[in-house]
């Protein structure tokens, strides 16, 4: 996936959304619970985190 731009939204759910838009319509999206601050650099990289945890062998 080229990346092309990210998106990042606190919900009405108490969690936070991490959007990332790539080319031709792709998208990958992480939702989270929220800690008492929000922080948008933080939750990028904390949903990418997850994301290479996915993709861990075994």
């Amino acid at each position: 996936m080229n990346l092309k731009h990210t998106n990042v939204a606190n919900t009405t759910s108490g969690t936070v959304k991490v959007e990332f838009h790539g080319e031709g319509n792709e998208l990958i999206t992480v939702r989270m619970a929220v800690d008492q601050e929000f922080d948008e650099g933080s939750s990028i990289l904390r949903a990418k985190a997850m994301m290479v945890q996915l993709t861990a062998p075994g």
